[in-house]
């Protein structure tokens, strides 16, 4: 018999069974019942068989297929199993035991069309908390290997019985103070509605940012597990958590309906596990609800201030609220058309409450985006960005988020490096464990050429992100400004071997063997990075200042003649024009762009101070003219 892969729901008498999340249920109520997997499993094997007799053999090879176990495993699971269902061995009326042979699932079997009508009664339950396995909420089956059961023939039932029903006390926490919400499945019927459980997972991951005690990761680190069927455990062990938030969310007419399950990841032990079910117009309460369970779950202590702040409602408005978080969702797509959904929901969620601090601030966020991202450029986005932040400290001086945008409009459009720093400070103060600060933080400090103060910065996010491409790659950034080529390289030889096609690895690589003259080496990182960042206008005129520097001068002057037809109808950075200008020689011309970037406010401009590639032109008057106008000599 081969082994289980079952994805379908299964009624019988009062239960249904829930083969593919390994789930047991009572039909009328939606209670759970707590159930091993391997008793899930083992049930589901007998229910599949459709009145056939499997033999002890084939049940062994099916449950425990690879693992070393002794038949008296299946006396006890039969024994829990019959617990389960409160069925009698004088009187069955599911399980006949055939003596010498095996086992016979004797009840009548149904299975409903929809795996998702399973829904609408387990959500109403409270399942009892299941310390010795994770009830796998988001179709993650479990791939842990399974230990050999070595049960002496001697044991009792009731050592057995202990075996499969441990105390639902909650296990020992120890020091959990990293943890990852992941995002929730989204079972709507409504997937115009896909953005709830992203959205959700992404605003309790934001509320718990403000707590000293515990990091949490960012919600870009944790998205590409939204599809994943890993196990939670597993998943948290890749993002160097100690614990992972995982669950469900449902709307269904004017009810929302979350599972949730905290888990420790050492272990794989599930903390708690509760269901929630209110009108949607009480979505900030399910949310408050599952945030203070995390809190009290993990021993968490708040001072006032934090206490306030986690606490603290920047809206009643629940369609309001619905729309800040669809701006959200569009956000972490950090794509061209997800910026511009994001800005048109959080403009209708200030529209629905012009004093939600929390939208402003999402709206802030996104026009500091805007032009990084975008594939066209828009003049007004750090302008509308300063307007955004500022209106939402008005209404919220405490918003790390909204200080962290001011800092970037201060320092790509203001060059305003006193006040730019000044915000750093105060988004960090509010909010030390955001890694996304810290790196921006560190990359200014870089750019600055303050070296020692900006690798302390880098550090923290690195260590608050560990499994981030960007937070560990930015290291490089000031290693490499300051001259410390070997340091930096390694860097990057890490970030590489954790993706070899990171486009922001391969250039930081190529321009340290720039920096170090390997030149070879230096023109295929520059190559390899152009291609992995899908022809990136900066990437390809990095590449044209490496091909001059080897010697292929016309192909530098092909891609300075390609770059220029997209800035007839589009815009492109004058910053770009520079740097090939100026490794072809050219300075006059490299001058002129370096001037036009700063007439039209370019971000870019921010790096020339410390940029190696103009390092040749620290001498030339009208150089120095550039740094003034940019209030950087």
């Amino acid at each position: 018999m081969q082994r289980l892969n079952e994805s379908r729901i299964f009624e019988f008498d009062e239960f249904r069974l829930d083969a593919k999340r390994h789930r047991l249920y009572r039909r009328d109520n939606g209670e759970f019942i707590p159930l091993a997997n391997k008793v899930v499993e083992f049930l589901t094997a007998l229910v599949v068989a459709k009145g056939r007799l499997l033999t002890k053999d084939e049940l062994l090879d099916t449950v425990w297929a690879g693992s070393i176990v002794e038949q008296a495993n299946l006396t006890q699971t039969v024994f829990v199993l019959r617990k389960a269902l409160g069925d009698d061995t004088r009187e069955p009326r599911f399980i006949l035991t055939v003596p010498g042979r095996g086992y016979q699932f004797i009840c009548d079997v149904a299975e409903p069309n929809s795996e998702d009508g399973i829904l609408d009664e387990t959500f109403l339950s409270d399942p009892l908390p299941v310390s010795y396995e994770n009830p796998p909420l988001k179709d993650r089956r479990s791939k842990v290997k399974l230990l050999a059961l070595a049960v002496a023939a001697g044991l009792t039932l009731a050592a057995g019985f202990y075996w499969f029903f441990p105390s639902s006390k909650p296990a020992s926490l120890g020091e959990i103070r990293s943890i990852a919400i992941l995002p929730f499945d989204d079972l709507s019927a409504d997937q115009t509605e896909k953005y709830l459980g992203i959205s959700f997972a992404d605003a309790l991951a934001n509320k718990f940012g403000s707590l000293k005690q515990i990091t949490v990761r960012p919600t870009r680190t944790v998205l590409k597990y939204a599809d994943s069927n890993e196990e939670a455990g597993k998943i948290g062990s890749e993002l160097r958590v100690d614990a992972v938030l995982d669950g469900r969310i449902q709307r269904i007419d004017k009810r929302i309906r979350v599972s949730v399950q905290l888990i420790r990841t050492s272990d794989n032990v599930t903390i708690w596990t509760e269901n929630f079910d209110d009108d949607f117009t009480n979505f900030f309460t399910v949310q408050d609800s599952i945030s203070q369970k995390v809190v009290r779950s993990l021993a968490l202590q708040m001072d006032d201030f934090e206490a306030a702040k986690f606490n603290r409602r920047t809206t009643s408005n629940t369609e309001a609220y619905q729309r800040y978080l669809q701006g959200r969702y569009f956000w972490n797509k950090r794509t061209a058309e997800g910026f511009q959904r994001a800005i048109e929901h959080f403009n209708k969620s200030i529209e629905l409450d012009p004093d939600f601090a929390l939208a402003h601030s999402g709206l802030a966020q996104t026009f500091v985006l805007l032009n990084l991202f975008g594939t066209t450029h828009d003049p007004t986005a750090f302008p509308m960005a300063k307007v955004s932040a500022n209106r939402a400290l008005q209404l919220d001086a405490d918003l790390a988020d909204a200080h962290a945008a001011l800092a970037q409009v201060k320092l790509q459009y203001d060059f305003d490096w006193a006040g730019t720093e000044s915000e750093y400070l105060r988004a960090i103060d509010l909010d030390g464990n955001n890694a996304v600060v810290r790196q921006w933080y560190g990359e200014f400090l870089a750019l600055m050429l303050r070296t020692d103060e900006s690798i302390v910065q880098m550090q923290k996010a690195s260590e608050l992100d560990p499994t981030s491409l960007s937070a560990n790659n930015a290291m490089a950034l000031p290693l490499l400004r300051a001259g410390e080529i070997e340091r930096g390289l390694a860097v990057t030889e890490k970030v590489l071997k954790m993706d070899p096609g990171f486009p922001w690895a391969l250039h930081y690589r190529s321009r340290g063997f720039l920096l170090r003259g390997d030149l070879q080496n230096a023109l295929d990182c520059a190559q390899k990075a152009v291609g992995a960042s899908n022809q990136s206008i900066y990437m390809r005129s990095n590449l044209a200042y490496v091909l001059v520097r080897v010697g292929r001068k016309a192909e530098a002057r092909q891609i300075l003649a390609d770059l220029k037809k997209p800035a007839l109808s589009g815009y492109v950075s004058p910053y770009n024009f520079a740097i090939i200008h100026n490794g072809l020689g050219e300075t006059s011309a490299a001058i002129k762009y370096l001037n036009q970037a700063l007439d039209e406010r370019d971000f870019l401009i921010v790096s020339l101070k410390s940029d190696a590639l103009f390092r040749n032109l620290h001498g030339a008057p009208q150089f120095k003219d550039v740094l003034q106008r940019a209030n950087l000599d």
